[in-house]
Order: C-alpha cells, then sequence, then structure tokens
C-alpha cells in the first residue's frame, strides 16, 4: 500500500492511548449507543485527534428478509447517511465493483490516491469522492468474532492525503471499532430478525426480558384476519416451491397493507393470517378501526394487482377473506417451559376464525362484527343479518361496509 509523507499530517498524540477517539471507543460507561452514534462520536472524536477527515464509511451485514447490507457514511459537516443493500439472487454490479467485495474476498486493507495524473478512480466510490474533492481513501477489513467480515473506509481531502502515521491510527484503532461495532450490530439483527419473526410487539417485550411463561397481558386491540381462497386445492395441484412463492406474494400484499397503517402480525399460519391494531390508553379507538379498514381494502387490491407472471402457470388472481372485529385478547407466552411462542388468544380471536368461513357464504370478501361495526369510527356499515357460527352459542350479527 503506498504511503504519504509523515510531513503530510502530525496527529495531537504521541500514542493510541491518548486518542480521544480510542477512549470514546473503549470506555462505553455502560451505554448502549447505536451504530450512528458510535460512528458519529468516533469520527468527530478522530478530528479532534488531528486526523483531516472528510467521510468514514462502515458497511455491515443485514437480517432482514429484502436487505443484504447496510452502509452508514458520515461525512464532515453533513453527518451520517444510511444505505441499504437490496437483497438480490444474484450479486449486483455495483457490489462486484466495489471496494467492499475486495475485502470480503480476502482483502484485509486496500489504498486509492484519488488526486493527481495517477489518481486510482476504479470504484464508483472513488469517483464520487473525488468529485468532493477527496485526495485519498483507504479501505480496511473488520473481522467479527462470529466469522464474518465487515468494512471500514476513511477519506481525507487534504493534498497528499493520509500520512502513515495516520494510516497506523486507523490499524491500531481497528479492534476498538470491531468491540464497539459488534456489540451495537448484535443487538441490531438481534432485533431484526425477532422483528422478522414475531412481529413489533412481541420483539419490544422480548427484549425487555419478557420471557417467562406469565399469565398473559389483557390488551383491547382491533382484529385483522384472513385467509386465502381455494389453498388447499392449490396445494394438491402444485409443487411445494411454487407454493411457498405464492404464499410469498399472497402475505406481500396482506402483511404489507397492515404494516403500511400501523398494524402488528400476530400469526402466520399457513394460509391464515392475524393481526391486531392495539388500543391503548389515549388511542384513537376509530382511528385504529379505520387504519384496520384501509389495510383490509389495500390488501385486496395488492392481491388483484399482483402480475400473472409472477403466480404459477394457470394459477388465477388471488382472493382472500377478511374480517375486523374488536375486543380484548391476551397477548402473551405460551408453549411448553424451554419452547415458548409469542401470540394472542381469546374468545375474540376465535370468533374472527369462525366468521370468515361467511365471506364465501354471503359473498362478501370483507365482513365487520357488530362490535367492530359499533364503534365510533365514521364508517359506514350494512347488516347482513344474524348468523350462527361453529362453536359459538348465540347467532352474531355480520356487517359489510357499506
Amino acid at each position: 500500500m503506498a504511503v504519504v509523507s509523515e510531513s503530510q499530517g502530525k496527529l495531537k498524540l504521541g500514542a493510541l492511548g491518548g486518542s480521544a477517539a480510542a477512549h470514546f471507543l473503549a470506555d462505553h460507561r455502560g451505554e448502549g449507543l447505536t451504530i450512528e452514534a458510535i460512528l458519529d462520536g468516533m469520527a468527530t472524536r478522530a478530528i479532534n485527534d488531528g486526523i483531516p477527515l472528510l467521510r468514514v464509511s462502515i458497511s455491515l451485514s443485514d437480517y432482514r428478509p429484502d436487505v443484504i447490507g447496510r452502509s452508514y457514511a458520515w461525512m464532515r459537516d453533513h453527518g451520517i447517511e444510511i444505505v441499504d443493500r437490496a437483497y438480490t439472487p444474484k450479486r449486483s454490479e455495483t457490489y462486484v465493483e466495489s471496494p467492499i467485495k475486495i475485502i470480503h474476498d480476502g482483502a484485509d486493507a486496500l489504498r486509492r490516491s484519488l488526486e493527481g495524473p495517477d489518481a486510482q478512480l476504479d470504484f464508483a466510490v472513488t469517483r464520487e469522492l473525488a468529485e468532493k474533492g477527496a485526495t485519498d481513501y483507504v479501505g480496511m477489513a473488520m473481522d467479527f468474532s462470529d466469522g464474518t467480515r465487515q468494512f471500514v473506509s476513511w477519506a481525507t481531502d487534504r493534498p497528499g492525503g493520509f500520512s502513515t502515521d495516520e494510516i497506523t491510527f486507523f490499524d491500531l484503532l481497528l479492534p476498538l471499532m470491531c468491540m464497539r461495532l459488534e456489540l451495537a450490530h448484535a443487538r441490531r439483527i438481534t432485533e431484526q430478525l425477532l422483528t422478522t419473526y414475531l412481529g413489533n410487539d412481541a420483539t419490544r417485550r422480548i427484549m425487555s426480558g419478557d420471557i417467562r411463561r406469565l399469565p398473559g397481558e389483557d390488551i383491547a386491540a382491533v382484529i385483522f384476519y384472513c385467509d386465502l381462497r381455494g389453498f388447499t386445492r392449490l396445494t394438491e395441484r402444485l409443487p411445494p416451491t411454487e407454493v411457498i412463492a405464492l404464499l410469498g406474494e399472497y402475505y406481500d400484499a396482506v402483511a404489507g397493507a397492515v404494516r403500511l397503517h400501523g398494524g402488528d402480525v400476530i400469526k402466520m399460519i399457513g394460509d391464515g393470517m392475524i393481526a391486531i391494531f392495539p388500543i391503548a390508553p389515549g388511542i384513537d379507538v376509530g382511528r385504529a378501526a379505520r387504519e384496520a379498514l384501509d389495510a383490509a381494502r389495500e390488501a385486496r387490491a395488492a392481491l388483484a394487482a399482483v402480475p400473472p407472471e409472477r403466480l404459477p402457470k394457470g394459477v388465477p388472481p388471488l382472493l382472500a377473506g377478511f374480517v375486523l372485529h374488536v375486543g380484548q385478547v391476551t397477548f402473551g407466552n405460551i408453549g411448553s417451559r424451554d419452547r415458548l411462542d409469542f401470540t394472542v388468544i381469546g374468545p375474540a380471536v376465535n370468533e374472527v376464525a369462525r366468521i370468515e368461513p361467511l365471506t364465501k357464504v354471503l359473498g362478501h370478501a370483507l365482513l365487520l362484527t357488530a362490535a367492530f361495526a359499533q364503534l365510533p369510527s365514521d364508517i359506514e356499515t350494512r347488516s347482513l343479518g344474524f348468523h350462527v357460527l361453529r362453536g359459538v352459542r348465540e347467532p352474531r350479527e355480520i356487517f359489510t361496509p357499506a
């Protein structure tokens, strides 16, 4: 790796122990900083140490279904910008032609001079930085204890680039950076994985230590239930891989609409999904009802809009039955002593499951219970009469949006 003269830059410290950036990374005083806060705190303190930074960027792996990595770029006088790298079955050209790939392939470091006639502008990021006045770019591997390899880069706009001492400073700082960033990254990916599989509310409870098999918490909520039409027939005639792909399109439509309107997806079982819109103290009940209704309508529209080419051959446009209800549910852990599941239970949950088959009988894809119809929501409804539900003693009046 090429170096520049030591006279071009002088650190305000004799050893790493006198570095404000190193002290910040080593002594967190029990404070659980986010990745963004760690990057900002380290970069601003490195400038106080005498490092002429223009930009510091870290690239970390990500654990969301639609994202493979996330970059956090700190720019002097501009703060932090976060960019997600979307997951694709094939590696993108942007990644293939990037310094991150070189590090992931095994290199420990790389450097590019960005000034003068011999500037090395072989990456998109180096060309962008050169246009912003950067003169030197250094990338380094961050090896985490879980075996993953992450990436950090440094850039300066000082003529002549970084000095030898400054490059050494980055190298000495790496173990401290790995320590702090891996802790923050581990917490973030834990939250991402829990949210992906359990939803927002269950994740919040688990991260706060609610992992015991206790009685549970009674909460009021608008209950959203949906079920895919004709799913049994589809599973009988389609191979499992095509069924899974079809369910992906289905859940993108219905779960996406629920989350967009502030609902929490609680359970996806086969082709059925239950979600809640919690009604906490101070929450506008009417608004929760309207959000749930809008989610159901948008889910139906999203299902109808799935392009035929994204469905298995011969499968008609996707249809589902939807039911909205409101009532008390018990939210908490159920299961064995060492294998628990966060879910909602209660008569209100059972009732929506019993009502959903009526969507086919009554010819209406969206049904509302009497409790939902009576909410102060300004939603106009029309009664479809009283109907007997399996396992429910008294007939229930069923409504549909007018």
